[in-house]
């Protein structure tokens, strides 16, 4: 792939992102649908440097999305360590 596709697949993936996030928020059942309580989970992480940090209200979803984040640091770091190799 050229770099040129690859910022062109970034870009679609972010959008693809908001369109996701966006129709969540259109298509989620309200309060009033549920008797006035809600079952909405949340959970985000991000990292500064090597030092992962997140927040969420469900401990399942927040450990979920550390693993899937620290992976996904691990594979972007072994993959760009394969391009420096000559």
């Amino acid at each position: 792939m050229t770099q040129e596709q690859l910022l062109q697949l970034g870009i679609l993936a972010v959008f693809i992102g908001f369109v996701v996030i966006i129709g969540s928020f259109l298509f989620a059942p309200n309060e009033k649908e549920q008797g006035g309580k809600s079952s909405f989970k949340f959970s985000v992480v991000g990292f500064l440097g090597f030092i992962p940090f997140g927040f969420g209200n469900d401990k399942k979803l927040m450990m979920l999305t550390l693993i899937l984040a620290t992976a996904a640091v691990a594979a972007t770091m072994i993959l760009f360590s394969r391009s420096l190799k000559p």
